[in-house]
């Protein structure tokens, strides 16, 4: 399996850009008047924006778990490939140095 660290921390990155993007939008939603509909239509609408807001609040919860699930990758990776390193010098050693 291969991996380039840099381009988990371009994707961890992005996916926290979306989250902020995703909570901003949630707050604009939740920020979007009403009140100018008549009795029937602004309980719909109020409705309406309060849904629209949950899911932009849900979907930026998902962004960040996406965010976070990545960087543990790449420290999953880093440590693994620690070891591996560890494992090979230290089997370098027990043959005499070489390899």
């Amino acid at each position: 399996m291969e991996a380039e660290p840099f381009a988990l921390l371009r994707a961890a990155g992005a996916w926290d850009q979306q989250a902020l993007d995703l909570e901003a939008a949630a707050g604009q939603v939740a920020g979007a008047p009403t009140g100018g509909f008549t009795a029937p239509v602004a309980g719909a609408a109020s409705r309406f924006v309060a849904a629209w807001q949950r899911h932009a609040t849900g979907l930026a919860a998902e962004a960040e778990d996406h965010a976070a699930a990545v960087r543990a990758a790449l420290g999953d990776l880093l440590a693994v490939d620690g070891a591996v390193a560890g494992e090979h010098q230290s089997l370098g050693g027990r043959l005499g140095g070489s390899r």
